[in-house]
């Protein structure tokens, strides 16, 4: 493989035009090819980021022998289809968040890239922020001691993508998009939690759905708005680890308590960045100079900056040079459990994994 990556991107939308951006900062990495079915914009897009080829077919983007890895920013529902299609053509793949529409295609894209012998990995750029690097490191040191139980809870005041204001009517249809505020901004801190944890197996899923605040009635029925804007949840591990979940679109609160893990020596919360222990008696809570820490592992570690972002880490992943934080094994778990919490809520029940 050459030093740089031989990229295609797959999609020219808000996300597809968000991913171009972030390659612009990736050194290692070349975008030669562009394409979507507004062949127009695919054509705009690509003379603003300087990108050499455009298609509208993404399978003849697949045929282009230099590109070796593709990246897929299409609706959910598209995801699983699309992303088969690369690695069956020997592409590697990097995925826009969810993973696919559904458990099951999220398995069949895992199972395809290990038949393919090709990297797939999802965006989830939550894993690899500073507070979650920071907290790894001290999960992985011990100083938690034994975890058991989580929380991560996220609101938005208003914003709902299409009805309050931005995006398009293909975010909140259950066809297209799999979910509402669960598949679309819940992925992030589920996945998150689920890397910080260890990615445990699931034992049960207890969740509610709601859809209760007012909107904009023309854009209710230009849409078709059938999605949740507010998904809670509470999944029980099978280690013991307990997880209490909310992820919102709009709801009359000021904000979320963001992500906290606890442990029988210590616990963290995200936002800040804090660490709360007891030392002999003594309650403390800990800050720390994150700039510090990342200033000094970059001058220990040559491989650090091949953590600093999701893009950068894929791009180095494929390269070799780093080892992959398996967000397509994340992407899969998140499916299962997002499917499982639509089942409960649906059922007014607990559900148990199979």
């Amino acid at each position: 493989m050459s030093e740089k990556l031989k990229v295609g991107v797959i999609g020219t939308g808000i996300i597809g035009k968000a991913h171009l951006r972030n390659y612009q900062q990736i050194a290692d990495a070349e975008v030669v090819a562009v394409c979507d079915v507004r062949e127009d914009e695919a054509q705009r897009v690509a003379a603003e980021f300087d990108v050499p080829h455009v298609f509208r077919d993404y399978r003849k983007l697949l045929a282009v022998e230099e590109i070796a890895a593709v990246d897929v920013c299409l609706p959910n529902v598209l995801h699983c289809p699309v992303t088969c299609a690369a690695l069956r053509a020997g592409k590697h793949v990097y995925c826009e968040k969810p993973l696919a529409n559904s458990a099951a295609e999220a398995r069949k894209m895992l199972q395809t890239a290990q038949e393919c012998g090709k990297m797939l990995a999802m965006q989830l750029g939550t894993v690899f922020s500073r507070e979650a690097r920071a907290a790894k490191w001290l999960i992985d040191a011990g100083l938690l001691g034994h975890i058991y139980y989580a929380k991560t809870s996220h609101y938005r005041r208003r914003g709902r993508p299409y009805v309050d204001g931005y995006a398009t009517p293909i975010f909140v249809q259950k066809k297209n998009a799999g979910g509402g505020a669960l598949p679309d901004m819940g992925v992030y801190h589920l996945g998150l939690m689920l890397h910080l944890l260890g990615l445990p197996e699931v034992d049960t899923v207890t969740a509610s759905t709601f859809q209760e605040l007012d909107m904009n009635e023309e854009r209710r029925k230009l849409s078709g708005y059938d999605v949740e804007e507010m998904a809670v949840g509470f999944v029980r591990f099978r280690n013991g680890v307990t997880l209490f979940f909310e992820e919102s679109w709009a709801v009359h609160m000021d904000a979320g308590t963001g992500d906290q893990i606890m442990g029988s020596q210590g616990g963290l919360r995200l936002e800040p960045f804090t660490f709360f222990s007891n030392v002999h008696g003594l309650d403390g809570d800990t800050t720390f100079d994150l700039n510090g820490f990342e200033y000094r592992q970059n001058a220990y570690d040559p491989n650090w900056a091949g953590y600093s972002s999701s893009q950068q880490h894929w791009v180095w992943a494929v390269l070799g040079r780093v080892p992959q934080i398996r967000t397509d094994l994340i992407g899969v778990k998140v499916c299962e459990i997002t499917e499982m919490m639509y089942k409960s809520a649906q059922q007014h029940r607990e559900v148990r994994a199979k």
